[in-house]
């Protein structure tokens, strides 16, 4: 058996995050302001997310686009930059696997806080 030991951890919500995104096109003029849309992240690692949104985002703008994901994790905003990757059917809405490649800043910034969510989310069920 094969362990993929440079694989990071993915971590799955039991209730969604609220969280925002912006399209940011590679044609785009700097007169044009992105719009924010609502998205809720299903799962996360620091790599990638899963997001959830009722509607779709054109196919055209998923292949020369970059999408800004903005959400709060425990306390502070992060705000990372991902391409999507895939799109599967979900409910009234679609799913999207968005990977935010090369960005250690934002890898760490995840790590500690899921660390910091989760210490919380164990110590509220421990009282």
């Amino acid at each position: 058996m094969q362990f993929k030991r440079k694989e990071s951890f993915r971590f799955v919500f039991n209730d969604p995050i609220d969280a925002s995104f912006t399209i940011i096109q590679k044609e785009a003029t700097e007169n044009q302001e992105p719009m924010k849309s609502p998205c809720q992240i299903l799962d996360i690692s620091p790599k990638g997310i899963k997001m959830y949104l009722e509607g779709e985002i054109k196919e055209r703008v998923q292949n020369n686009s970059i999408l800004k994901v903005e959400f709060i994790l425990d306390v502070t905003n992060i705000k990372a930059a991902g391409q999507v990757m895939w799109v599967k059917p979900l409910g009234r809405g679609k799913q999207y696997g968005v990977s935010l490649p090369d960005q250690p800043d934002i890898e760490e910034l995840i790590i500690f806080e899921m660390k910091q969510r989760r210490r919380k989310e164990v110590l509220a069920k421990t009282r």
